[in-house]
């Protein structure tokens, strides 16, 4: 790499210590320096697909020259003990922080394509998303969530949810509140808030409004209200077989109870496949979940709390 990596920093903690300290680190390397950040990258050649295998080989290198940037900010123990944090909030996002690059090197080896490349990176947005990182790595008491999920099963005409005139705990809400545990979240039980059900104007209304969904919220005591809604549908990929396939599409908002406003949309998919159609249904559910909560999780933690 074309940095001076010659400061060290005693390592307090894991990464959250380590952020707090780099801006210290860094000082010296205020200035960016113009040659930029070396990227070697490689990969293998299948099918002799040639093409395909260089655009993977420029992706390896543009995330390895965006870890060089970062490695120039952290001390060399967080970059390992740290690596999978980093390698998911910055060298697989390697496109937001490199303004430009250069390629001075490619070649195929045997069946490998290698390629370094120069890269010019966006230093102070790097160092912007790592104090963010810092904060959402910070120690803090976990975020108590209420759970608002309607879930329309396949072939069925209505949605079914806890907060509707026939009330009913959707098998959604349910793997989303065990995806929420394994988070750290504290899933609250609406029944211990909610004075009447279903509450008063909500009956029929399959996604409330904002002031309604805050009201509710603060009722339960809520940091965060997580609403939304799956569809599931049975998949034609199996109609000759023994085998039960669906597929679920979730949707959700994550609003602030306290801010009434939303802080995160995501979505996620999940195609479940057994010979039982429950546990089909269920399969499809859990890996829908399991993708949606991610995209929230990522997303709250890169904002002030």
């Amino acid at each position: 790499m074309l940095m001076n990596h010659s400061h060290k920093v005693p390592v307090l903690t894991a990464l959250t210590a380590a952020l707090v300290v780099y801006a210290a680190v860094s000082c010296a390397q205020e200035t960016p320096v113009p040659e930029g950040f070396i990227g070697r990258g490689m990969a293998r050649i299948t099918a002799a697909d040639v093409e395909t295998a260089r655009q993977q080989a420029l992706l390896d290198a543009q995330g390895k020259a965006v870890m060089e940037a970062v490695s120039a900010l952290l001390p060399l123990e967080t970059m390992g003990s740290s690596f999978p944090m980093l390698k998911k909030n910055f060298f697989d996002k390697s496109a937001t922080y490199i303004q430009s690059f250069k390629i001075l090197y490619e070649n195929t080896a045997f069946d490998t394509y290698q390629i370094i490349i120069q890269a010019l990176v966006q230093q102070e947005l790097i160092k912007k998303d790592l104090d963010a990182l810092a904060m959402g790595s910070a120690p803090k008491t976990p975020f108590k969530v209420l759970l608002m999920i309607a879930e329309k099963a396949p072939a069925a005409k209505e949605y079914s949810y806890w907060w509707s005139a026939a009330p009913a705990v959707p098998e959604s809400e349910l793997r989303m509140k065990d995806r929420c545990a394994e988070k750290g979240f504290t899933v609250l039980d609406p029944s211990l808030g909610v004075k009447e059900f279903p509450p008063a104007g909500f009956a029929q209304s399959l996604e409330p409004d904002l002031d309604s969904l805050c009201r509710l919220g603060a009722q339960c005591g809520a940091d965060l209200v997580i609403v939304g809604r799956t569809d599931l549908e049975r998949s034609k990929i199996t109609e000759s077989s023994s085998f039960s396939a669906f597929q679920c599409n979730f949707k959700a908002q994550t609003v602030s109870v306290k801010d009434h406003k939303v802080l995160v949309s995501a979505a996620g998919y999940g195609l479940g496949v057994n010979a039982d159609e429950t546990l089909a249904c269920r399969n499809a559910i859990d890996k829908a979940s399991r993708q949606l909560l991610e995209q929230i999780v990522d997303k709250l933690q890169m904002l002030p709390r």
